[in-house]
C-alpha cells in the first residue's frame, strides 16, 4: 500500500468499514504485525507513525490547530527488515478534539486495542491520573 487509507470512519454515530481496504488486507499472504497509536488531538501521532519507514512522508499531517485525522487509517508496508512480515500502522483520531465527541474517542481506543498487537499511547507530559481516565470505557 504505496500511501495510508482511511480504514475505518464515523458516519452519524456508527463506526463504517472501508471496504477497498478490507479487500486489501484479506490479499495479504505475509504475517502482519498490527501497531497502533493513540492519544490527545494535536500531539504528533501521525508524524511518529509515519517516521516508521522512514521518509517522513505518509499520514496526513497539519500546522493548524485543525485535527487532520478522522477515524482510524491504515498503512500497510513490507516490514524493512523481516521481507515475510508485513507492518500494518493504524493511525487514530485525537481524543478530545472540539470536533468529537467523548464516547467517539472511548470507541476509536477500544477498537484499536482490540486490532493490534501494539498499542502506543502517545502524550506530550508524563501519564498520569488524568490520561489514565481518557483510556477507561464508560460501560
Amino acid at each position: 500500500m504505496e500511501e495510508p487509507k482511511l480504514f475505518i470512519e464515523f458516519q452519524d454515530d456508527r463506526l463504517v468499514i472501508n471496504e477497498e481496504v478490507t479487500a486489501y488486507l484479506e490479499q495479504l499472504t505475509n504475517k502482519a504485525e498490527v501497531i497502533a497509536i493513540v492519544g490527545k488531538h494535536r500531539t504528533g501521532k501521525s508524524y511518529l507513525l509515519s517516521r516508521f519507514f522512514g521518509s517522513g512522508q505518509g499520514f496526513p499531517v497539519g500546522h493548524s490547530r485543525k485535527p487532520c485525522t478522522k477515524g482510524i487509517w491504515l498503512w500497510a508496508r513490507p516490514h524493512p527488515t523481516h521481507y515475510n512480515i508485513t507492518l500494518i500502522l493504524l493511525d487514530t483520531q485525537g481524543m478530545d478534539d472540539h470536533e468529537g465527541k467523548p464516547i467517539n474517542d472511548q470507541k476509536i481506543i477500544l477498537l484499536t486495542a482490540l486490532l493490534s498487537r501494539f498499542l502506543l499511547y502517545n502524550t506530550m507530559r508524563c501519564i498520569d491520573a488524568s490520561a489514565m481516565q481518557d483510556l477507561k470505557y464508560p460501560f
